[in-house]
């Protein structure tokens, strides 16, 4: 699969991220891009230029019955030193909000991981994984902005992205199950793209259903529905 890449431009890098997840329905969190121009607001306006940001476009959804997005390839594996900054950052970021711990990055194949443990894992989750993700994005941004993109910073702690994925599938197994009882459609909470794509890869290969995303932004949801 041919990887593709978009350019997104506006006043400032954070406001080109959230142009370009907005355009991708996607979260900013879940954006792999690279930092071409930070831009600059110039003197009393001259001279003034967008920041501009390019985007890996490997968003997109696989509804049932379509291929499984291949790894990436040709990434090849993370230099240490790269791997040894994101550990000294996230270090401390995680110091920096009281939890201490401590974190342990490695190249994991298709992405960089950086494991944290802490005693204090429920708060630097959060509330359906929103603290966790705002701090992978804030890792992601700030490693890649003044270097080429290698691969996508997964953090975690105490297995909570795995627990995730499996009460993912747990969702889409019922609303399979569901769907076939009542023959109806039958839609999901809000997700975002990475579970949505969860949903339709555990549903791809089941006979009697099909899944389809619709809505916008925060709203976007996945459908299971009977085949007809």
């Amino acid at each position: 699969m041919m990887e593709q890449h978009r350019e997104f431009h506006a006043s400032d890098v954070e406001e080109a991220v959230r142009k370009a997840a907005k355009s991708l329905g996607v979260s900013p969190e879940e954006l792999r891009y690279e930092v071409l121009d930070e831009g600059s607001a110039g003197f009393l306006g001259i001279g003034a230029r967008d920041a501009r940001i390019r985007v890996l476009e490997e968003h997109a959804e696989q509804p049932s019955g379509a291929a499984e997005p291949e790894g990436e390839r040709g990434a090849g594996e993370a230099p240490a030193e790269l791997l040894e900054e994101i550990e000294r950052l996230t270090s401390e970021i995680v110091h920096a909000m009281g939890l201490g711990g401590r974190v342990d990055v490695y190249d994991a194949g298709d992405f960089i991981a950086a494991d944290i443990a802490t005693d204090h894992t429920a708060i630097l989750i959060g509330q359906k994984g929103e603290t966790i993700d705002a701090l992978q994005y804030l890792i992601n941004s700030a490693i890649y902005r003044n270097r080429p993109f290698v691969k996508r910073i997964i953090l975690d702690s105490e297995g909570y992205r795995q627990r995730r994925i499996e009460a993912i599938q747990g969702i889409a197994h019922r609303s399979a199950r569901r769907a076939i009882r009542e023959r109806r459609s039958i839609k999901l909470p809000p997700m975002s793209a990475a579970e949505r794509r969860i949903v339709h890869v555990y549903l791809k290969d089941n006979p009697r259903v099909t899944t389809f995303s619709e809505g916008a932004g925060e709203n976007r949801r996945v459908t299971v529905a009977p085949r007809r």
